[in-house]
């Protein structure tokens, strides 16, 4: 693969662009990519949405995993990156229509002034960009702008829904205690030469004993206790009735502790433990905990609206086209205008909605033939934050 430079312009009304440098693209547009009830949906609109997703992940994987990481199994879907991407991205194509023909629901509109933003973002995407970077994205004056458009849609119609969801948490269901402990390995040791070796019965309880001493020895001061025996301290691990990633043992044996008091041994399935009850109703961490159950109510509603909304519904992606989409090219960012993209934040120059990261937020690009500087956009859900590399190439947008 070739890597092309992605650089991230700033819009206001929360959209960004992107601007791109490189080779053509042998996609013809004019294809239907796929149909939702019967309407088409242009190939090239959706090669335009997949090519930018693409984009956002070379910005963030690339420095991570090396630009191979396209034929892994990122995502852990059975699959590789490139198919992983193509199908959340067509998948998200049929939620951002639908969202779109559901807009009364919400009373959910689009402005005059929001349109004017968003042909002034798309003319200048394609006003900043070389006809070779105008190319290799796939990109037109109207994708772009449709892609603003449905962005947007999104975002007030997400917003819209989880506004209907309770936000009242009590501290029964949220609440939280707080503990400190410690876990020693019951199941095998390393010798000399850093082999695992597995413990017999025997060496099991007398494991157990030194454990045991250390529970003794701990009730003044639980840490200098710990350091003493050579134990390392887990401290202020909040935990709720919901609590999965902790051994059962050490929960249920914490859950029989006063405040401030060390339990005795606790024999889990792999390791011994021994707790100290920190805080048996933790304030701080229960509010935190209220947030998480609304946000996650939230999440949740907006998941089963759009779910509600696809039932009965005909989508059909041309799969014999859709084929034809490939990312045969990388895509880098620069670390100055990233930073730029970040700092705007704060201005509320842009920001990015969730589902845009599986769609294709707007965003700036720039590409380069051969070689590539590392660059980015921020994407909202699930993508996380880009990373940057450096390149250069005589054809670089302005």
């Amino acid at each position: 693969m070739k890597a092309k430079r992605f650089v991230p312009l700033l819009l206001a009304a929360a959209m960004g662009v992107s601007a791109l440098t490189g080779c053509g693209s042998s996609i013809d547009g004019k294809k239907t990519g796929a149909t939702l009830e019967g309407e088409e949906i242009s190939l090239g609109f959706m090669n335009f949405m997949a090519r930018y997703q693409q984009a956002i992940y070379d910005g963030q994987f690339t420095g991570m995993f090396g630009t191979g990481f396209w034929s892994q199994d990122l995502f852990g879907e059975g699959t590789d990156m490139v198919t992983s991407v193509k199908n959340n991205v067509a998948e998200n194509i049929e939620i951002l229509y639908l969202l779109e023909d559901h807009m009364g629901d919400y009373k959910v509109e689009i402005t005059e002034e929001e349109l004017a933003q968003m042909d002034e973002a798309a003319a200048k995407f394609m006003e900043d960009n070389t006809k070779e970077a105008i190319s290799q994205m796939g990109a037109t004056q109207e994708y772009v702008k449709e892609m603003l458009r449905l962005n947007t849609i999104q975002a007030k119609m997400q917003a819209a829904i989880e506004a209907e969801v309770d936000t009242e948490v009590s501290d029964e269901e949220a609440a939280q205690k707080t503990i400190s402990y410690v876990q020693v390995n019951s199941k095998s040791t390393t010798d000399d030469e850093g082999n695992a070796k597995e413990y017999t019965e025997e060496e099991k309880e007398n494991l157990k004993k030194e454990v045991e001493a250390f529970a003794a020895s701990a009730k003044d001061d639980f840490k200098a206790a710990a350091e003493a025996a050579g134990y390392t301290v887990t401290e202020s691990k909040s935990y709720g009735a919901d609590e999965e990633t902790l051994d059962k043992a050490l929960i249920e044996g914490a859950d029989k502790l006063k405040e401030g008091e060390i339990s005795p041994v606790l024999t889990g399935e792999e390791a011994f433990f021994v707790a100290r009850m920190d805080s048996a109703f933790d304030k701080e961490a229960t509010e935190k905990k209220k947030t998480e159950i609304v946000e996650q109510r939230r999440s949740d509603h907006y998941k089963e609206v759009c779910d509600g909304y696809k039932e009965g519904v005909k989508y059909e992606v041309n799969e014999k086209e859709w084929a034809k989409v490939k990312f045969d090219d990388l895509f880098t960012i620069k670390q100055e205008e990233a930073e730029d993209s970040e700092s705007s934040e704060d201005t509320g120059e842009t920001e990015d909605t969730e589902s845009s990261e599986d769609t294709g937020e707007a965003e700036d690009t720039e590409a380069s033939e051969d070689t590539g500087e590392t660059e980015d956009n921020e994407s909202s859900e699930n993508a996380g934050e880009a990373e940057d590399n450096e390149s250069s190439e005589n054809n670089e947008a302005p």
